[in-house]
């Protein structure tokens, strides 16, 4: 556990050195700008984003057979988001597997799998969108060398499912312990997955209006797909786990994205932080209340059982 906490210093390290090489006085006044009918808009909207995200995970959970009511979902995805934000080892997904088996009997072995499918859904997006953030971003060898990356990754996997089904089956089994087998990875094939995936453009295309919206309020003139794209890679980037909650190497990838038509560095952390403060922070404040929720619920679960 300490090492874990030990690797995710080095984002506030970063963090801490973009800050000392920034323009605090810059920064705070584009911070400040924000009224408050503004955050209270912004933090109904990260509600909005929780509310489909579970919806997903529900719609997700009955293509496998798993029966749960929406409150439900709802109650142990906020959970699964919380731990999973304050955890080193981002256990919240653990958590929704042990909740799903308290609440409806879901095995572990089914709850895992529903899980990577859910991550991988936000995934898959998140690259997708990659492709169009490197058009704005980067030059047109950087895009067409993405593509042609995709394409093979795609061809291969498509081509030799089986034996990626293997694979992944022996990874699951000697990391996770988990007896996952061939059979159960190629269920990713299962074209009734296509619905949730495509749902998944519904939360992510919340969190890009509100960094779009969030730039408006601090009088940025900043092209939205460009925007959109600087947020995306930096999404990606947040995902190593370097950081908490992405800090420090989501404003790297802002301060560099942004550098480039003409922005400062403390105006491109003051969008980046504004954005933590506006989406992520509000999301961990109310998957808390999630969570609180659900686990007094789920201890008189336990003592009834």
């Amino acid at each position: 556990m300490i090492k874990n906490w030990g690797i995710k210093v080095f984002g506030l390290v970063l963090l801490a050195w973009i800050l000392f090489h920034t323009n605090l006085n810059e920064l705070y006044a584009s911070v400040g700008q924000f009224s408050i009918f503004q955050i209270i808009w912004l933090v109904f909207i990260s509600f909005v984003i929780i509310l489909t995200k579970a919806l997903r995970f529900q719609i997700i959970l009955t293509l496998y057979s798993v029966s749960i009511p929406f409150l439900k979902s709802l109650l142990i995805y906020g959970a699964g988001m919380f731990l999973g934000t304050i955890t080193p080892g981002r256990l919240g997904d653990f958590s929704k597997i042990f909740y799903l088996k308290q609440t409806s009997g879901c095995d572990f072995k089914k709850g895992l799998f529903v899980n990577v499918l859910d991550r991988l859904f936000d995934l898959g997006l998140l690259l997708i969108i990659a492709l169009g953030a490197m058009y704005w971003i980067l030059d047109f060898r950087g895009i067409l060398l993405y593509l042609i990356f995709l394409l093979i990754f795609f061809f291969m996997i498509i081509l030799f499912r089986k034996r990626v089904g293997q694979y992944i089956s022996a990874i699951f089994s000697k990391l996770f312990k988990v007896p996952l087998t061939a059979a159960d990875i190629e269920k990713i094939w299962n074209l009734k997955l296509l619905f949730p995936f495509i749902f998944t453009l519904i939360p992510y295309a919340l969190i890009f209006y509100q960094m779009i919206f969030i730039a408006n309020c601090t009088g940025f003139d900043i092209n939205p797909f460009y925007l959109v794209g600087t947020l995306t890679l930096g999404n990606l980037v947040s995902l190593l786990p370097i950081s908490i909650s992405g800090l420090g190497t989501r404003e790297a990838v802002f301060v560099v994205a942004l550098s480039k038509i003409g922005l400062t560095a403390a105006q491109a952390v003051s969008l980046s932080l504004s954005f933590f403060l506006l989406n992520n922070f509000s999301i961990l404040m109310i998957s808390l209340f999630l969570f609180l929720i659900l686990k007094p619920d789920q201890i008189r679960e336990e003592n009834i059982l």
